[in-house]
């Protein structure tokens, strides 16, 4: 202070001090001073450090010195030798020179609070008994269960990650923060070494967080009703997209022999067919092998790290339970219990959007045919059920796309089988004047996704 007083003085500038720079102790932190009885030491000779809380203590704090500073120059050098002698900041505000060891700073966080929590899994099992009894009181029994299941999901908090995150780079009992959800800001004081670091922090998850995807979906059914054809050959697909400039792989890499294309990537064409998107490629090829309908189309744009849901899905009431009870007055009453079961396609995908560009994308995937319902009666006639069957299928898949490259799942096959029969008396038999025609159609869905990044959204 009285260092301060002396540049007021000569040079005609106010000095303020802050209170958290006056209240600054040297480095080797504060003494303190106990009152009392110390406790009986231990038969080691130490003295309990839990008997020590209870002692009276007493703290004084050293005021900050500076001293033999001898200084010729500008006022500017002075100021950075006082700051770097003291462990403070100076700084002008409004003709002043302040010190001061902590500043308080806002950053605006340009993103949402967002908690997202999303799974998949893929679970198989089975289970069998077997017994068997003899007249002799001998018997035999047993049984045998096997199960597998894989899981995958992704959980985050955005605002607590950042939240730890700060935490770890405030100052020890110095630095302080508030992270408003309801604002979309974050206020710290510290130092300004601290908010240098914090500055940094905020503005790359402002960038990385803002990166846009859009993400163009297109769910293709491929049908024929060949009865040599056992499924896509994915070989001839090939060959169609390379004719055209354009190229398939799979996941490894490796597409030779492939008659199941299962996860594959699709690069964009180039020569004369470079006018046209791979997608529009693929099912040129496609509809070769058989007729090709779009049984839904999305296109979703979002930034970065923002789940994407798609669901195309039916949901069929059965008979879940019944009940018939018999009163002397009414009579019969049968009572009947509903219950819902929900089929179809169901699709969730998170692009995570890379400083190069790339794009890494997780897609969770569950498929489900229409259930197929069974009726069950009771011997006695007085309980009736009905109980859905359906074929489920799920992939979890994560793969790196480049622009311009789409993504190509395939793989899931149904089969449709239908009969007609003509005649008077027996159509099925073809002596008696019968007929019998009957049509075994394939079909096979195949999912294409296609990342492109707006312009100026994925800057950073």
């Amino acid at each position: 202070q009285e260092l301060g007083q002396r540049i007021t003085a000569v040079c005609g500038i106010p000095v303020i001090i802050t209170p958290d720079a006056a209240n600054s102790t040297l480095e080797g932190g504060a003494t303190r001073q106990m009152t009392g009885t110390l406790p009986a030491p231990d038969e080691n000779g130490r003295l309990p450090l839990s008997s020590l809380g209870s002692t009276t203590m007493t703290t004084s704090t050293q005021p900050l010195t500076l001293n033999n500073l001898m200084w010729q120059g500008d006022i500017n050098g002075l100021l950075d030798l006082m700051a770097s002698r003291s462990g403070l900041y100076w700084r002008m505000d409004n003709g002043r020179i302040v010190f001061y060891l902590t500043e308080t700073r806002t950053y605006p966080l340009h993103m949402l609070n967002t908690k997202t929590s999303s799974s998949s899994s893929v679970s198989s099992g089975s289970t069998s008994t077997m017994g068997a009894t003899g007249g002799q009181d001998n018997s035999a029994s047993g049984d045998a269960t096997s199960s597998q299941s894989t899981t995958v999901g992704q959980e985050y908090d955005l605002y607590e990650d950042i939240r730890k995150t700060i935490e770890a780079m405030l100052t020890p009992e110095k630095g302080r923060y508030w992270l408003s959800a309801s604002s979309s800001t974050l206020t710290v004081t510290d130092t300004p070494a601290v908010q240098e670091a914090v500055a940094r922090y905020v503005d790359e998850q402002n960038s990385i967080m803002n990166r846009q995807v859009a993400l163009n979906v297109q769910v293709l059914s491929v049908s024929n009703t060949r009865n040599e054809q056992f499924g896509l050959d994915w070989n001839l697909v090939y060959k169609s997209l390379h004719s055209a400039g354009a190229t398939l792989n799979n996941a490894s890499g490796d597409f030779t022999g492939a008659t199941s294309a299962g996860v594959s990537i699709l690069d964009t064409a180039t020569g004369n067919a470079a006018k046209f998107s791979g997608s529009s490629l693929l099912i040129k090829a496609l509809s070769e092998q058989g007729d090709v309908s779009v049984v839904t189309s999305q296109e979703s744009t979002v930034t970065n790290l923002t789940p994407v849901p798609i669901q195309m899905a039916d949901q069929t009431v059965y008979v879940a339970q019944s009940a018939t009870t018999t009163t002397t007055d009414v009579g019969a009453t049968t009572t009947l219990t509903p219950g819902m079961i929900t089929t179809g396609f169901n699709m969730t995908l998170l692009p995570l959007i890379q400083k190069t560009g790339n794009l890494q994308l997780q897609m969770n995937f569950n498929l489900s045919d229409p259930p197929t319902i069974r009726s069950f009666t009771s011997k006695d006639g007085n309980s009736y059920i009905e109980m859905p069957y359906t074929k489920l299928r799920s992939l979890s898949q994560k793969v790196n796309l480049k622009e311009g490259q789409s993504l190509v799942v395939t793989g899931f096959d149904q089969n449709n089988t239908t009969t007609s029969k003509a005649g008077t008396f027996t159509p099925a038999n073809p002596l008696f004047g019968g007929s019998q025609t009957g049509k075994n159609e394939r079909s096979t869905l195949v999912i294409i996704i296609t990342p492109t990044f707006p312009s100026g959204g994925n800057n950073g």
